[in-house]
């Protein structure tokens, strides 16, 4: 029997109220409010005996992409260049090399620990190998630190750059654990057609948003949604063309936040609270993808691989990607390691095997929820002390 529209929209509104609350007063014992949306999607998703039966992982996964990608172009906006330029090396080698070595790490060790397949190893690692972009945005915020050695920029550009690589591999093993008989060379091609795609249509789609903001004049109202219809169109022809969304919607964003115009912080200020909203839907819509009980049957090897995660693999994707920069040392690059919040991107890279029907794929889904939800409980509550213990930042944590 399927649900009236209105009782729908009655839900979706107070599941929306319901979230603020829960992010006020999650914010004032230190707890992440991303970690409360999600909880309030778990406490009404699937697992009682009164509970709705949401499984639907396609439908979330497109969902969730989308949201992604408003998120991720919001980072992108707000982002400021002449900051960026100095580290640009520094952040693009952490979300290439570091993403890179951490996915490899992960695979590797679950390979060795837990007898897994080899792929279904390699496909957990590149799951969960990339920071959320949310995550870091709203940890950097909430504790208003002020880093050294411009560590919150290498911070942001990482998060809102690390994603189509991690996409990359999660999609390219993934491909893998269907047709083993592919090779190299076709994941080698998808690879370069993945990167250029969304390379070139971030970049036009960039300029061709900054030339029709700057000599259309456009009403206060009307750029925040040509901007809304530029973050889907780039969305609907990469998906198309096999290009990586999240790659040119990050570009659009920065090239756009170059330009000055007349309504730039209007624009900005709705994508802010717009960017909110993505989050928040997000995180309730994963919440309710959540089998709760499930989650209990790896419990304890999810929370192992959470700290094999955290404390050996991402250091030493950081640690590798950084070799050459000298000019931090390695308290600074210990901060990094520290800051590499998982958040909602790897649940929803989660989704990929659930909807490509891969065996093994409701155990992926539920070890990369513990891996989040312990990332957010132990990194996201503890920034402020590993930064005093680091000295990375200018004041007292």
């Amino acid at each position: 029997m399927s649900l009236d529209y209105r009782y729908m929209l009655l839900l979706a509104s107070l599941l929306i109220l319901l979230s603020v609350l829960a992010s006020r007063f999650a914010a004032r014992l230190g707890i992440s409010s991303l970690l409360a949306t999600l909880g309030i999607g778990i406490l009404i998703g699937n697992g009682g005996k009164y509970d709705f039966n949401y499984d639907f992982p396609e439908l979330t996964l497109h969902i969730s992409e989308v949201a992604l990608c408003f998120i991720i172009f919001t980072g992108g906006i707000n982002s400021n260049w002449k900051g960026l330029r100095p580290i640009l090396g520094k952040g693009l080698s952490l979300a290439t090399i570091g993403v890179l070595c951490t996915s490899l790490s992960v695979g590797l060790i679950v390979y060795l620990l837990f007898d897994w397949p080899f792929l279904a190893a390699l496909l957990l690692g590149a799951i969960v190998s990339s920071t959320d972009a949310a995550a870091v945005f709203s940890i950097l915020d909430s504790t208003g630190l002020k880093l050294k050695n411009s560590l919150g920029e290498i911070l942001e550009l990482e998060s809102g750059t690390n994603d189509p690589m991690a996409y990359f591999l999660t999609i390219s093993f993934s491909f893998l654990l269907v047709q083993p008989d592919a090779g190299v060379l076709q994941l080698s091609l998808n690879f370069l057609i993945s990167m250029s795609v969304g390379l070139v249509t971030g970049i036009v789609c960039g300029k061709l948003g900054n030339y029709i903001i700057i000599h259309s004049k456009l009403k206060k109202g009307q750029t925040p949604v040509l901007l809304l219809a530029l973050v889907l169109l780039l969305y609907a022809v990469n998906s198309l063309l096999g290009g990586s969304p999240f790659l040119a919607v990050y570009l659009a964003g920065l090239l756009i936040s170059q330009s000055h115009w007349t309504n730039k912080p209007i624009s900005i200020f709705f994508f802010e609270g717009f960017s909110w909203l993505m989050e928040t839907a997000l995180f309730l819509i994963l919440g309710l993808q959540v089998y709760i009980f499930e989650i209990m049957d790896v419990f304890w090897e999810g929370l192992l691989l959470s700290f094999v995660l955290i404390l050996l693999a991402r250091p030493v994707g950081v640690y590798i990607s950084l070799i050459f920069f000298k000019d931090l040392d390695w308290k600074q690059k210990s901060f990094v390691s520290w800051v590499g919040l998982r958040g909602a991107t790897p649940i929803v890279f989660a989704l990929i095997p659930l909807v490509n029907q891969i065996g093994v794929a409701r155990e992926l889904f539920n070890v990369s929820f513990i891996i989040v939800i312990t990332s957010i409980l132990l990194q996201g509550t503890t920034v402020k002390y590993i930064a005093l213990l680091t000295d990375s930042s200018t004041v007292k944590a």
